[in-house]
């Protein structure tokens, strides 16, 4: 062998030693509810409570004042963030149990899980819930069928490689047959939330009906949104407003916004909305909804970087 491919075979070498040490800075999370994100870092914060960044994530937080759906204008906040690993986009309910009703305030849950950023999920703590229900890979009720047809609701699924899928007014048998499609495919669904409605699907804004919503879609008022923008890249979008006063977006003004924002984006998905509309960026609540309830379960994101001990 002579010199040059010697040589070219050692950079070679180094190139995949080099990529084999990026590739170990990130380990994934496990998938039970009580194993956390890895504590963040001070020297992560590029700028504090608005830009984070270590080797397995990184968010972004902005903010602009839109036109609202009713009177005057509202703040919309949405935080970008892209992560390393599937593990890292992760759900946790109140009191890590689904039993336990009692919801709790979205501060100590982001502090408890060390959250780089977070978003309340679905109404799934509030008596009258009914949907499709998994957390973290663990399946817990499927009331979908006590829906009248006309007002079933569309359910959101993320899957073990962080990709969103959803099935529009959603019955039982219709979900079964989509996890099993995805089981074809070599995919395990690990959170399911049921609330919507899915507001875009491959830069499309879907029709939202209010004669066939439970969830005010024609009302202004407060919302919090998730989007997948595209393989483990997201946004979590946050609408100030308050019903009563008429102000906020509506369902269809929001997905305006968030395909103005991101003309590219796969699946925005509308979530609890009101006072229970929480988006947090480390520690800090950001936006500025009405009526602050406490909340019985958030979606989140986590760190994996290496050298950290998480929580568990």
């Amino acid at each position: 062998m002579n010199r040059r491919w010697k040589k070219a075979l050692a950079l070679l070498a180094a190139f995949w030693m080099l990529q084999g040490t990026a590739g170990a800075d990130v380990i994934p999370l496990g998938m039970d509810m009580t194993v956390h994100g890895r504590p963040l870092r001070e020297d992560g914060w590029i700028e504090p409570n608005r830009e984070y960044q270590d080797e397995s994530i990184h968010v972004t937080l902005y903010e602009e004042q839109a036109w609202s759906s009713g009177v005057g204008r509202t703040t919309v906040h949405w935080a970008v963030v892209e992560i390393k690993d599937p593990s890292q986009i992760r759900s946790t309910l109140s009191f890590e149990s689904y039993d336990d009703m009692k919801p709790a305030k979205s501060e100590e849950m982001v502090r408890f899980v060390n959250a780089v950023c977070a978003i309340n999920d679905d109404y799934v703590k509030i008596s009258s819930y009914k949907g499709y229900v998994m957390r973290q890979g663990v399946f817990y009720c499927d009331t979908l069928d006590e829906f009248e047809e006309i007002k079933r609701q569309d359910v959101l699924i993320i899957d073990d490689q962080g990709d969103f899928s959803t099935v529009l007014k959603a019955s039982s048998a219709a979900v079964q047959e989509h996890l099993a499609e995805m089981e074809k495919q070599g995919r395990k669904p690990v959170n399911i939330f049921t609330f919507g409605p899915t507001m875009i699907i491959d830069g499309e804004i879907q029709e939202m009906k209010w004669e066939n919503s439970i969830h005010s879609v024609h009302i202004a008022c407060a919302r919090a949104v998730i989007c997948q923008l595209d393989h483990l890249k997201y946004a979590l979008v946050a609408i100030d407003g308050e019903a009563s006063e008429n102000t906020g977006m509506k369902a269809a003004d929001a997905a305006k916004f968030i395909l103005a924002k991101f003309p590219d984006c796969k699946i925005a998905y509308n979530l609890d909305g009101g006072g229970s509309s929480k988006l947090h960026i480390g520690n800090k609540l950001v936006n500025h909804a009405r009526g602050r309830r406490e909340i019985g379960g958030m979606i989140y994101f986590a760190s994996a970087a290496s050298g950290d001990e998480g929580q568990e």
